[in-house]
């Protein structure tokens, strides 16, 4: 039996500060001069939007001034560049709360959204039994050699896996289904410390439920005193800030996606351009990491980011397309408007490049480490989940 008809392993991964880490990669380097200092940062356990909360702190400048390449995940180690616009600062003071300062030096320009090639990962799967690295190292080369679905993961739904059903009524402009889903009663399980709170928002009673969410829930409790000073539910969710709310409608593109993407795997042409198409040429990442010997080499379909401004595909293409986007509930008109998303294409199928896989032992017992390299926007837990079973569905 070959270990792709093998039931995958069960595995765990981020039990421990540093079991994962994530590097980022691209050709950026500081100028030397100019009104931004941008920092080579290492972060750990801290989600982006803190991150950039304490860095603006620290340097006394506005979040507006910080500027990044790309948002990492919170519960990991990672490595990536910021750039602040903002006159001399001590940077010993940004070197607190999980953040600390590997190198800095004066840059001309602020860093931009999506200014990388990729990003490097090396992952420790504990409760594993060792003996099965070259198991594991065997499926990790498959995937090297044949690509990796590109979905996305459950980061993008959030942690209760709401943020889709949330971007679609925010898109649909159902604002009292949106006010419910997100902090009452219609969405899946929450943790039984939010029952209070969300009981008390359903009941109309807001300022009291605002005062039982945390402190670091400012945009909930934030709408919740709008709620309760007599705004509409639109009034207040339009007070929410746009990168929360652009969370939000990415979520909801990301179910249409995925749902394309699964139609294309079980047709067997995720990784086959078919007449209609718009194709994705990774070759320009391959030579940045050179990684020449991908099998992904070639143009590969991409599926539909949707929004105002989206390129569509065409024939038996399209229409495979357009039936995604009605199961999710959505069509064109909840897309237009200036404060809708853009839209765009996203590759079906990633490349996996510079794979390896080696068993250890430390202090926490044993594991299996493997390291990858995958281009922008790839998600380091659907190469997990292609090797091992997490328990997360």
């Amino acid at each position: 039996m070959s270990d792709s008809e093998q039931q995958k392993p069960a595995g765990r991964i981020r039990m421990r500060p540093g079991d994962f880490l994530v590097e980022e990669v691209s050709a950026f380097e500081p100028s030397g001069q100019g009104p931004h200092l941008a920092i080579l940062i290492r972060k750990e356990g801290l989600d982006h939007r803190s991150m950039i909360r304490h860095i603006a702190s620290a340097c006394g400048v506005g979040s507006g001034r910080v500027g990044w390449a790309g948002m990492k995940d919170r519960d990991a180690v990672t490595l990536q560049w910021i750039t602040v616009q903002c006159g001399e600062v001590d940077v010993t003071r940004i070197d607190s709360q999980g953040v600390g300062v590997v190198q800095a030096a004066r840059h001309d320009r602020k860093l931009k959204l999506g200014q990388l090639t990729g990003n490097r990962f090396v992952i420790r799967i504990r409760e594993l039994d060792p003996v099965l690295g070259p198991r594991i190292h065997r499926a990790l080369c498959a995937l090297a050699k044949g690509g990796l679905p590109n979905h996305f993961m459950e980061q993008r739904f959030g942690y209760r896996g709401v943020n889709a059903a949330i971007g679609s009524c925010a898109l649909r402009k159902k604002w009292d289904e949106l006010i419910d889903a997100w902090l009452g009663t219609a969405a899946p399980p929450w943790p039984s410390a939010e029952q209070e709170r969300r009981d008390l928002c359903v009941a109309g009673q807001y300022r009291d439920a605002a005062a039982r969410w945390p402190a670091s829930w400012a945009p909930e409790r934030s709408t919740l005193e709008h709620l309760a000073r007599g705004a509409t539910p639109q009034e207040a969710i339009l007070e929410v800030p746009m990168p929360i709310r652009r969370i939000w409608t990415d979520a909801a593109q990301a179910t249409i996606f995925n749902d394309i993407l699964n139609q294309r795997l079980a047709a067997g042409t995720a990784a086959t351009p078919m007449d209609g198409d718009i194709t994705w040429s990774h070759e320009r990442f391959l030579e940045c990491v050179d990684a020449s010997e991908s099998s992904v080499l070639g143009a590969v379909p991409t599926g539909p980011l949707w929004g105002r401004k989206l390129r569509p595909s065409t024939g038996a293409v399209l229409h495979d397309e357009r039936a995604a986007l009605a199961r999710s509930g959505l069509d064109d008109r909840d897309f237009g408007g200036s404060g809708s998303p853009t839209g765009g294409r996203r590759p079906l199928v990633v490349p996996v490049v510079h794979p390896h896989c080696e068993s250890g032992f430390d202090d926490h017992g044993q594991y299996v480490e493997i390291s990858f390299t995958l281009p922008k926007g790839g998600y380091a837990t659907a190469v997990v989940d292609a090797l091992i079973d997490r328990g997360v569905h």
